[in-house]
């Protein structure tokens, strides 16, 4: 069986469609605030193991042998103490060796991870308190460096921030990356509202706040008089958080009590956490069993901190059978790669489900609505497919292909940075309904003849291609029977379509599917009793989704009119 460290991404989306499809829906709705911590950092940033290794080594460098009064080798030894040493792995310490090369180096790591808050609160002597974060660690070269990049699960948030389904954020890492990740996929644009010290929860807000409750090391290398003493990792500072920081924590108390958690790549284990996880639920409590998950860890197992938050958040019903039945809930089986990769299809699909619920409800019965949907999630599918391979390539395909779809279908044209990630819409499912920039967006509609070329792909008789090249002339699809083939486009509306035509996108000539949201302004001449699958065209053909919505009442209908339009 697959676990959270082997679950592909087509597993996970089955999850989502499945038994966790309250929390996908929950997610595509922007209710559930995302807690984040050092797993979705892995690989770019040192992970407790590798903090802790380095702190043992900085003193160990320093140490001078023979003097027992000497600063550093009295913290080690503290350090050491920490970490329970048996006699005989103490008679194998050799300090003239690097930390890395002691026979016992991965145990006595292993046994201080859990502890990394009790090891920080070590003093060496005449130094500030915060030496070890500080100097050993060095936070701003380890955390603050402005060559680390993002890795996926950064981008996925960042393309979850710019759709608008994710507006809180709270995370305990000291790094940057989720700030790098959103500007680089907005081009800057202001889309995070960053906040440390108490006055920035006044900021103006942005698409989301970004809650850093343990301090950033990317700010305090800017400016280390304000920030600095933000940085939060020694346990008296973890004990007391809620004293000294009253703002952020009645702010992070509230967004609590007022939304779901998903937690991902954080343990939960710091007694701050737990303390507001408890004085929320004090005040407003969790109802179980409730509409969705109230929370959600990305875990193979409960584990003893994800238990006590559990039992601080449902109280009295983590109990007996219930108990079970919470744990099961709470527990995604999967690690925030593949469960941040198949929440951005999944809900990004989702959009698509409300848009074309928006357009066909007036003439489309719910149960041809429920086909159509189906072929959105076969393409949904289809993309999946290709994530696992190499999840970072993916994610940076995703974003460009992505931001190339919607750039040629808004404007004829692409967006200047092929890292600039154009969303779908920036509201959240049950915010489209009043967005009316979207009610004449032509979204809709293409929402539909998203649909139905999945149905088309999912039947097999024609085989529809996601592009693999960003080449100029290469359209966002691809579409290939027996009969015919062709280069996919979609257009808003008619301006659009004139500027795919003057910027060369498409053209008379060419083998090309020109897919119009709306009516298509100039007349083109098809044969619309021509026999689907039988008679193929070539050349530039062109199809209006509103012209075969208004025609048809039926998704197999909607599917034969569209072949037929486009001669496949």
């Amino acid at each position: 069986m697959s676990t959270a460290a082997t679950i592909s991404v087509p597993q996970t989306l089955s999850l989502l469609d499945g038994s966790f499809s309250r929390l996908a829906q929950g997610v595509a709705e922007n209710r559930y605030a995302l807690w984040l911590g050092s797993g979705i950092s892995f690989g770019r940033v040192d992970g407790l193991s590798n903090v802790i290794s380095r702190v043992i080594e900085h003193l160990r460098t320093r140490v001078v042998p023979g003097h027992p009064t000497c600063k550093f080798t009295i913290a080690l030894e503290a350090i050491l103490n920490l970490a329970s040493l048996t006699a005989d792995e103490r008679t194998r310490i050799d300090l003239s060796r690097p930390f890395s090369l002691w026979p016992d180096a991965e145990a006595i790591t292993r046994r201080l991870v859990n502890q990394y808050s009790r090891l920080l609160q070590i003093r060496v002597h005449g130094e500030d308190p915060d030496y070890l974060l500080w100097e050993a660690i060095d936070i701003v070269r380890t955390f603050a460096d402005p060559s680390i990049e993002p890795d996926v699960e950064h981008f996925c948030i960042a393309i979850l921030v710019m759709e608008g389904l994710t507006s809180d954020i709270a995370s305990a890492n000291w790094d940057g990356l989720i700030e790098k990740a959103t500007n680089i996929l907005a081009d800057k644009a202001t889309m995070l509202v960053v906040c440390v010290r108490p006055d920035e929860l006044q900021q103006q807000p942005g698409k989301a706040h970004l809650f850093k409750f343990h301090g950033c090391a990317v700010k305090a290398a800017a400016d280390q008089p304000r920030y600095r003493p933000y940085l939060t990792a020694r346990v008296s500072q973890i004990n007391r958080w809620i004293q000294d920081y009253p703002a952020m924590a009645n702010r992070l108390v509230s967004l609590i009590a007022s939304k779901p958690t998903l937690m991902i790549g954080l343990s939960g284990q710091d007694a701050n956490i737990q303390s507001i996880f408890s004085e929320a639920e004090s005040t407003v409590r969790w109802p179980w069993p409730g509409e969705r998950p109230s929370l959600v860890f990305s875990t193979s197992e409960v584990g003893v901190d994800q238990s006590a938050l559990l039992e601080n958040v449902y109280r009295d019903a983590y109990t007996g059978a219930g108990r079970e039945a919470i744990e099961s809930s709470a527990t995604f089986p999967a690690f925030g790669k593949p469960l941040l990769l198949a929440l951005v299809l999944h809900v990004l699909a989702t959009k698509l489900n409300t848009l074309l619920e928006r357009v066909l409800s007036a003439t489309h019965d719910d149960g041809e609505r429920k086909k159509l949907k189906e072929g959105i999630a076969a393409l949904r599918d289809k993309i999946g497919e290709g994530a696992d391979a190499d999840r970072f390539k993916f994610i940076l395909s995703f974003i460009e292909k992505v931001g190339r779809t919607m750039g040629l279908f808004r404007t004829g044209q692409v967006p200047t940075l092929p890292t600039r990630y154009l969303p779908i819409t920036s509201s959240s499912v049950q915010e489209l309904d009043a967005d009316f920039a979207v009610q004449t967006s032509g979204l809709s509609e293409a929402a539909v003849a998203v649909a139905v070329l999945g149905l088309l792909a999912k039947s097999g008789v024609v085989n529809v291609n996601i592009t693999d090249s960003t080449a100029f002339g290469a359209g966002v699809l691809e579409i290939e029977s027996p009969v015919a083939h062709g280069k996919v486009f979609f257009a808003a509306n008619g301006n659009a379509a004139l500027r795919l035509r003057n910027n060369g996108f498409v053209n008379d000539s060419a083998d090309t599917i020109l897919i119009h949201s709306l009516e298509i302004i100039q007349p083109q001449t098809r044969s619309p009793r021509s026999a689907p699958g039988r008679t193929g065209k070539s050349g530039l053909r062109e199809v209006s989704i509103s012209g075969l919505i208004a025609d048809t009442k039926t998704s197999d209908d909607l599917v034969q009119r569209f072949r037929r339009e486009v001669g496949v």
